[in-house]
């Protein structure tokens, strides 16, 4: 190649640095060798080799919102979709897979490229190697994405000598993969740690051992089913374990949050697809995450506070009924609620979706409202992908150790240590059961005189029982047609611990005696629902009345009669948190997988593996039909996916100028 247009990154050569690749201006006037033959120009040239992960055809959008649209964990959320790859009623011209193809060969030239010139510049020879490392590694990860989705794919180890070389030929599944293996290993003596570099948007010695776990599980299952890399699965899961370089964070929802805000936690979010700012500012961010899988919000005054997003995927019943009660993992990964506006206070409130309405559920993983961009873009976003994180590690280790030794100690407690996580317990720390706060229910009576002019979200408070730390939240929405505000929905926000009865559940704010209250507060005292009319200091005497405006003179502040107040009651249930004696293992890694890592991609690809994906699919397909109501539409992909959507088709941009390109079976 005489000339080539640079992609590059602005990071610091120093490995304790936690920058972002950044796009610096492209130069096209360089030759070959020229481009290579400083320290400052190979990171630059690696960066070209990441960059097409970030793209809208690989884990920018596609990979997500539309190749990863349906599974048994979510659907396209649009009644009016009826073609398209996120429907699985498409053909080899779809756009969005013939991105994802030319996206992969571009990551695999730039690294053939890199590889071949990596000794052209005069640099520490400890940085060349760990440079070359990443390269190869990219290389045979582009592979492996290829191969995993298309099945027998060219492979490609040199440069395209020619831009008319394009008569390539397919080679077989079992070639391509010994390749990504020799690729990988490769790579794992030569790239740095994770401590060395600091942060996740480069490839460190763990990360390539445990995305070795993850290619040798792949080997293992469906169609190589190769028995024998579940050993090798398990030696490069143990490796990362073993390193001591990596650990759960105590809070799930933390992980997510901090992929929107540039903070780096490589101990669980070990490798990340980088993503930086809002479109317009010169970096080439070209993603969307959490805008187009995020909780929706396209209201202008609402988008203003959040950011926008169109809410594309929306939940299964049968995500939603894998969490047990407690798991808070559960209303993280799947929003409990959608945004509403207050025109008289102009803020944000969550409107809360009642128990029964599970398939209205947006994918909640990613919420721009946690974003920390001065100016957030419409269909951009800052947020990193996670790629690979420790949880994931930890259950490969736990499925090869089931399948190489048995349902053995090691194997639940790789198991039990995400689980315990999931619950909020100390990963570390096993724990049988607990028992939560598992809903909330609102009574029928009463319930009348709240203001929506005041605020949407008041508290829920939850108090004996004999546990701690539940809370919830409740919705106030006005009806004209009762000509009042009620509470017409209670979400639990934390199910608390250690509950032995039913606690009692208080809805607002109860009066006190001795504060200071302003115009337009609403309290309770006894059943009954008082406004603050006239600002004050509550004496200690509190509003008894049932009609009219109290005394300043004996209660301070003036309390205006508004209502009967709303009440509810609360359930308890116990969860099993550590597995043991289970008699289906492997159900058991499944399942967690998906509560785990929904819409993290890896849904699809686990269950091709297992040999689960046509009926599952046909299955959930049935399920929504009959029983998902206004979204029974979103069984469209399940019931139209068949044998043949194993793998994909060869695009037709690859078909039509390669004519030694065969087509997959069924396409």
């Amino acid at each position: 190649m005489k000339h080539i247009f640079i992609i590059a990154i602005l990071i610091s050569l120093g490995f304790s640095s936690c920058k972002k690749f950044l796009n610096t201006e492209p130069t096209d006037s360089l030759t070959e060798k020229e481009y290579y033959n400083t320290e400052a120009k190979l990171i630059s040239a690696l960066a070209g080799v990441y960059q097409p992960l970030g793209t809208a055809g690989i884990y920018g959008d596609n990979m997500f919102d539309q190749l990863g649209a349906a599974t048994d964990e979510g659907f396209y959320a649009r009644s009016g979709q009826s073609t398209g790859v996120m429907v699985y009623n498409f053909d080899y011209t779809n756009a969005e897979l013939n991105s994802f193809w030319s996206q992969l060969y571009q990551g695999i030239e730039r690294a053939n490229i890199l590889i071949k010139n990596i000794n052209v510049a005069s640099i520490d020879e400890t940085k060349r190697n760990a440079i070359l490392g990443e390269a190869y590694f990219m290389r045979g990860y582009y592979h492996f994405l290829l191969v995993s989705n298309f099945g027998d794919v060219p492979l490609k180890t040199e440069p395209t000598p020619s831009v008319t070389d394009v008569f390539v030929t397919r080679t077989p599944v079992k070639q391509v993969y010994a390749q990504i293996l020799a690729d990988m290993e490769l790579a794992e003596g030569k790239v740095f740690s994770s401590d060395q570099l600091g942060f996740s948007g480069r490839v460190s010695k763990t990360v390539v051992e445990g995305i070795l776990a993850r290619v040798c599980l792949t080997m293992a299952g469906f169609p190589l089913q190769d028995q024998s890399k579940y050993a090798a699965a398990l030696k490069w899961a143990t490796l990362v374990k073993e390193s001591g370089s990596h650990s759960l964070n105590s809070s799930y929802s933390q992980v997510f949050i901090n992929a929107h805000q540039d903070r780096y936690d490589v101990k669980e979010s070990m490798w990340e697809v980088e993503n930086k700012g809002n479109g317009s500012d010169g970096y080439g961010n070209a993603n969307r995450l959490g805008n187009t899988n995020g909780i929706v919000a396209t209201a202008d005054n609402i988008v203003a506070t959040i950011g926008y997003s169109y809410g594309f995927i929306n939940t299964t019943a049968k995500l939603y009924n894998y969490y047990s009660a407690g798991d808070l993992r559960r209303d993280w990964a799947i929003g409990a609620y959608t945004y509403g506006f207050n025109t008289a206070t102009n803020t944000v409130y969550k409107n809360y979706f009642t128990a029964t309405n599970l398939y209205g559920r947006n994918a909640g993983k990613w919420r721009r409202e946690y974003e920390t961009t001065a100016v957030k873009g419409k269909n951009i976003t800052p947020i990193n992908f996670p790629i690979l994180r420790y949880s994931d590690v930890l259950l490969m280790l736990a499925e090869a150790e089931f399948h190489v030794n048995g349902a053995t100690p090691i194997a639940y407690d790789a198991l039990n240590q995400v689980r315990r996580r999931g619950f909020g317990l100390n990963p570390q720390t096993p724990v049988t059961s607990i028992s939560v706060v598992s809903g909330l229910t609102l009574a029928t009576a009463g319930n009348t005189g709240y203001l929506t002019a005041g605020v949407n979200n008041i508290p829920v408070t939850i108090t004996g029982g004999g546990g701690v730390d539940a809370a919830g939240e409740a919705l106030v929405v006005y009806s004209a047609t009762a000509a009042t505000a009620k509470v017409t929905a209670l979400a639990l926000t934390k199910p608390g611990k250690g509950y032995t009865s039913a606690p009692t559940v208080t809805i607002g704010s109860a009066w006190t005696a001795n504060t200071a209250y302003m115009v337009g507060t609403q309290v309770f005292n006894g059943n009954n629902l008082y406004t603050i009319t006239t600002a004050g200091t509550s004496t200690t005497t509190g509003p008894t009345q049932a009609s009219g405006a109290s005394s300043a003179a004996v209660t301070g502040a003036v309390f205006t009669y508004a209502g009967a107040r709303a009440t509810a009651t609360a359930t308890i249930a116990t969860s099993v948190v550590d597995l043991a004696g289970l008699t289906d293992f492997q159900q058991a890694i499944e399942d967690e997988r998906a509560r785990e890592l929904c819409y993290e991609t890896l849904r699809r690809p686990d269950l091709i593996r297992w040999g689960k994906w046509v009926k599952t699919m046909n299955d959930l397909g049935l399920d929504m039909k009959a029983n998902a109501g206004g979204n029974s539409y979103g069984g469209l992909a399940g019931s139209s996916i068949t044998d043949r959507n194993v793998l994909f088709p060869i695009p037709s941009s690859e078909i039509s100028v390669n004519k030694n390109m065969t087509q997959n079976p069924g396409w």
